[in-house]
Parts: C-alpha cells; structure tokens; sequence
C-alpha cells in the first residue's frame, strides 16, 4: 500500500513581515542604499544572538546627511538630526545582509514609503513606541494593532 500522507517542511530563508499589517504599498517600494556603519549589531541586526548580520524587514529608517539610510531614531541628537526624521521601513521580505565586512558593504534595499504598520511587530523594540515621536515625515504611514 502507498503512503498518501501529507508532509510539510520550510525551505527558503526566514522572514517575518508581520509588521505590514496589509499589502497596501508594498509594490510601491522606492530604491535606497543603507550606510551599513550606521546600524548596530545587538541592535539593528544580529537581534537575539543571531549571527547572520542581516538588517531585518521592518527596520524604520532615515536619510541621513549623506544621502544614505540609517536607523530611524526619534531621540537621536538635537532637534534638526536627520535620523529623527521617518522616512520609511525597509521593505525587502527575508531582509538586507550586510555580508561578512559591514562597515564596507552599503547595500541596497527596498524602501516603504506608504503602507498599513503594525508597531508592535517591529523587529527593533526602541522604534515600536516612539514612530509618534518623528519630527518629520516623508512617507504616508497608518499605524494599526489589533
């Protein structure tokens, strides 16, 4: 007699884009270039001991002054800093791997720039509270929990 059960196994990389609360946006995505010596291990990547340094999906992000991407961060130096502007969330579904030598890989990514956020689902705990807090920004975010 044959064997006719189901089997189910995950193949692929790990990604977890809760954080979208909806498609909304999604394909709207814009290109931008992350200053990889901007983000911080323990922080921005290699959360909870991983070891794959790679900036996950869901990561806010702001222009920094050279032109570049960095980590959104609504306290970060004085009123006019240009990482306390929004301007979106990093888009790319398995996230951005900065390879073995980050402070010399600038990746590029995919930019939300309008879309439907689930704050509470964010992969960095300091940015869940404080998206309310920008002193600017650049996209059309709705910002939703169940």
């Amino acid at each position: 007699m044959t064997d006719l059960k189901v089997k189910t196994s995950v193949v692929g990389e790990k990604v977890d884009t809760r954080w979208r609360a909806g498609k909304h946006g999604q394909d709207a995505a814009r290109p931008g270039q992350l200053d990889s010596s901007a983000f911080t291990a323990g922080t921005h990547y290699n959360i909870g001991g991983a070891t794959d340094n790679i900036i996950p999906s869901g990561v806010a992000v702001a222009i920094l002054a050279n032109g570049m991407y960095g980590p959104y961060d609504a306290a970060a130096g004085t009123t006019g800093d240009p990482r306390r502007k929004l301007a979106g969330f990093i888009n790319d579904d398995a996230g951005v791997p900065l390879g073995d030598a980050p402070a010399t890989a600038d990746p590029f990514f995919a930019l939300l720039v309008h879309g439907i956020v689930k704050p509470s689902l964010l992969p960095i705990a300091g940015q869940r509270t404080t998206l309310g807090n920008a002193e600017a920004v650049t996209g059309s975010f709705i910002y939703v929990e169940d």
